[in-house]
């Protein structure tokens, strides 16, 4: 299928209706809010986080493009409202890959870099769809920037995928330093070829102020607990089970539950206080979920980005590239 051009992308977006899932207590609770590539799933447009600004308004980052999407859950039509430019890094042309996303209390955007080994900032001032803002480096030497997320503090910690490094950097900006490691670990994929080594994904704090971890390698959550020092403990493993295979984006609700989507199932999840892993939802390769990557909740609505990786649970049955599926997209869940 051919790429099209921006304009006719924003014309042709489409709002789509509840999808069935296969498992878990949500069957009948999710539905996909908008498809951000309608004519096709052979990932044109990919966004691998999302999250939410004091309006409600949700916002990822477009890899193939370079924008920063935002859509209004009231009216979801997506508009570009900052644009990640490439470098030239060793002689090549580098895109900026868009990863975690998340908002200092000011309004400002930040946006992780992993190619950059950066964490981005647009000023609020600057997220404009009439002229989209040009972000700006805020912390340096974040290697493999994953996930992000701010404390109430206005320190920002930032995952460092295969590396297992937690870095946190303070409100001014600057070289980002070690916080904390999860352990290594490497786990080889049913093809029997590829491996998945990512075990510091998505970030969260619960209300007590802990630091969640999603373990995507291992299928598993670590709890790291900051002293009144600011000094991390020793990360503790607080849950591992199969349900939790490819855990990627994590959010806590109001109620204090986690939520986890696990990308390499179609799956989302939940973790209780106490380890407790229950499934959610779940379904094949048609969607609504489809290498679910992240989550963020507005009020009691979570809002997920469709990664869309072809891979495991999200194949379709004829061993192409999940062409059957929506593509794209932002998913709303209602528990």
């Amino acid at each position: 299928m051919k790429a099209r051009c921006w304009t006719l992308w924003l014309t042709a977006v489409a709002v789509c209706g509840c999808a069935t899932i296969g498992g878990g207590e949500g069957r009948d609770k999710i539905s996909i809010l908008v498809d951000l590539d309608p004519a096709s799933s052979d990932r044109t447009i990919i966004v691998e986080s999302i999250t939410a600004d004091a309006q409600g308004r949700l916002y990822m980052g477009d890899r193939v493009s370079g924008n920063i999407l935002r859509v209004d859950p009231k009216s979801p039509k997506p508009e570009a409202v900052a644009h990640i430019e490439p470098r030239d890094i060793a002689g090549k042309k580098v895109n900026g890959d868009a990863s975690g996303v998340d908002f200092n209390r000011e309004g400002d955007l930040f946006i992780a870099s992993g190619p950059f080994s950066e964490v981005l900032r647009v000023r609020a001032a600057d997220l404009n769809p009439q002229k989209p803002g040009r972000p700006q480096t805020f912390a340096t030497g974040a290697e493999g920037a994953n996930g992000i997320v701010f404390d109430k503090q206005g320190n920002l910690y930032i995952s460092g995928g295969r590396s297992g490094k937690i870095y946190r950097i303070g409100p001014a900006g600057g070289a980002a330093q070690l916080f904390a490691d999860i352990p290594a670990f490497v786990r080889k994929l049913p093809d029997g070829k590829s491996e998945q080594a990512t075990v510091a994904n998505g970030l969260a704090f619960d209300a007590s102020g802990a630091l969640f971890v999603g373990d995507t390698a291992r299928g598993a959550i670590w709890k790291i607990s900051i002293g009144a020092d600011g000094k991390a403990s020793k990360p503790e493993k607080i849950a591992e089970s199969p349900l939790l295979e490819g855990a990627d984006g994590i959010a806590f609700n109001r109620a204090g539950k986690l939520w986890v989507t696990a990308n390499e199932r179609n799956a989302l999840v939940t973790v209780s206080t106490d380890g407790k892993v229950e499934e959610f939802a779940k379904n094949d390769s048609k969607g609504p979920l489809e290498f679910p990557s992240a989550i963020v909740f507005v009020g009691d609505t979570g809002y997920i980005s469709n990664y869309d990786v072809p891979r495991r649970d999200n194949i379709d049955a004829n061993g192409k590239t999940a062409l059957d599926g929506v593509g794209a997209s932002v998913v709303r869940v209602r528990p």
